[in-house]
């Protein structure tokens, strides 16, 4: 089991620091980053039924947009760490690559030449996504590789502060599991 985590935590970390150098080329406009934090609520529906909800945030999450403003590349991880007294400690990891688009690009508008204000519109998006959770320590150790897709509004709150709300659906291929998930989030937007 510790082959595919060491490559997919790989995999994930080649991600995150390639993300920052695609969203800068040369030549390009400066482009928005998304920076979020989100709760959640997963239900998992299989041979072993189960519940997590997490808050007051579950993940960080920081969103690189494309030049034409249509798409973003998101990583998004979580940790968390459990011990009892008398047991061993439990650390517990998630970690997702999605691409978001977007149906309404967001709009940037220039106020004195150097300040970039994005225009306060809704704007929906779908988002793919794969990602590789499980935990380690105590009496064994597990992680599991999953895809799902979901669906979801960012409404403005103010200037740079955007609530993020998402409906999701996945698929665990470890233990064959659908999984339906909630997120609300708060999204800060830079540059």
């Amino acid at each position: 089991m510790r082959a595919p985590l060491r490559a997919t935590a790989a995999l994930a970390g080649v991600a995150l620091l390639s993300t920052p150098a695609l969203a800068q080329q040369p030549g390009t406009t400066r482009n928005t980053v998304e920076l979020g934090i989100d709760a959640a609520a997963v239900f998992g529906l299989g041979s072993t039924s189960s519940v997590d909800i997490t808050l007051p945030g579950s993940r960080a999450r920081i969103g690189f947009f494309m030049e034409n403003r249509k798409w973003s590349i998101e990583p998004a991880l979580g940790f968390g760490y459990h011990e009892r007294e008398g047991d061993d400690g439990v650390f517990s990891y998630d970690l997702e690559l999605g691409a978001l688009y977007h149906f309404r690009p967001f709009a940037v508008v220039t106020t004195d030449g150097s300040n970039q204000v994005l225009v306060r519109a809704r704007s929906t998006y779908v988002r793919p996504f794969v990602g590789i959770t499980g935990f380690t320590g105590g009496d064994n150790d597990d992680s599991e590789v999953s895809a799902g897709a979901g669906l979801g509004i960012k409404i403005p709150w103010q200037t740079r502060a955007w609530w993020r709300l998402e409906a999701n659906a996945g698929y665990g291929f470890d233990n064959e599991a659908f999984r339906l998930g909630a997120i609300a989030g708060l999204s800060y937007f830079i540059r």
